[in-house]
């Protein structure tokens, strides 16, 4: 078992592209309000366009329950340093209910 994550608002490599064979996103709810069918995630880094997906939501969501969604993306293309920030919603056109932002740097920068 091992723990991987960004547990700082930093992603650090060596250098410029780079690729992380995968990255995965753990998103948790508590005590659903109104279950929801699909999670569209936007993943946005420096000097790429910016990733959508859709994922389904577990068959098993029912309202007041928890649950935890992983998302995995494999590989995961770093162009260039620079913010960066993960968008969660329920419906395509809506505000993001979650945005988790971050920063990609090299070692040579720390």
């Amino acid at each position: 078992m091992s723990l991987m994550g960004i547990y700082s608002k930093d992603i650090i490599v060596n250098k410029v592209p780079a690729i992380l064979p995968f990255i995965n996103l753990v998103v948790m709810f508590e005590d659903i309000k109104e279950p929801f069918a699909n999670l569209f995630v936007s993943v946005i880094t420096p000097k790429s366009e910016p990733i959508q997906l859709s994922y389904p939501a577990p068959k098993s969501l029912e309202k007041g329950k928890d649950v935890n969604i992983i998302i995995g993306l494999s590989p995961f293309r770093l162009n260039n340093i620079g913010p960066a920030k993960f968008e969660i919603r329920f419906s395509e056109n809506e505000k993001a209910i979650i945005v988790h932002r971050f920063s990609i740097k090299t070692s040579d920068e720390m």
